[in-house]
């Protein structure tokens, strides 16, 4: 056994640890698109049913501040709706790369490796795991990016929603008292 077969082996462990780390992150950042996704679908329904309730009042014919908090609570709806769409809008995260392209960089390394005399496979799989790592830390900035773009919609969909609420419910109980 070569004297550095420990520290070998500590590398082919240490690298197959980060890689599941990176692939779990890889596979949690297009499942946090979904979910948000869904999010936003569910505030779409909630958009959808503040502004029915604009609508139900402004029909009803209020005036003074009540007419104007319901004119303000179907804009603020208006740049709510926009936001929530511009979040369900699609776009394309990274996916890890076909197999193929895989296959072609093991084909590289060997290769490679196959001019130099006295070379490990570890060595070869190492530096195959690095480009493996390499691709999923693209993936993962890539798509954290687009779920950033998305999060930052849903949110002020979610806050311009909840300020057409507060006015829709400053209109009902001023029409109460």
């Amino acid at each position: 056994m070569p004297e550095n077969a420990e520290v070998i082996k500590f590398h082919e462990a240490a690298y197959e640890r980060v890689l599941e780390g990176m692939f779990a992150k890889d596979d949690l950042s297009i499942k946090l698109g979904d979910t948000l996704d869904v999010k936003a679908s569910v505030l779409l329904a909630a958009i959808t049913l503040i502004a029915t309730q604009t609508a139900y009042f402004l029909d009803k014919g209020v005036a003074g501040l009540s007419h104007y908090l319901l004119i303000g609570a179907g804009v603020l709806l208006v740049g709510a709706m926009a936001f929530a769409f511009i979040e369900l809008w699609p776009r394309k995260y990274t996916l890890p790369r076909p197999e193929k392209s895989s296959i072609d960089r093991v084909a590289e390394l060997r290769d490679f490796y196959a001019q130099h005399e006295n070379v490990e496979s570890s060595l070869m799989l190492a530096e195959f795991t690095k480009d493996e790592i390499g691709w999923a830390q693209t993936r993962i900035s890539e798509n954290q990016a687009v779920n950033r773009t998305k999060s930052k919609s849903l949110e002020w969909s979610f806050y311009l929603t909840a300020l057409a609420m507060i006015f829709n419910i400053a209109t009902l109980l001023m029409r109460l008292f």
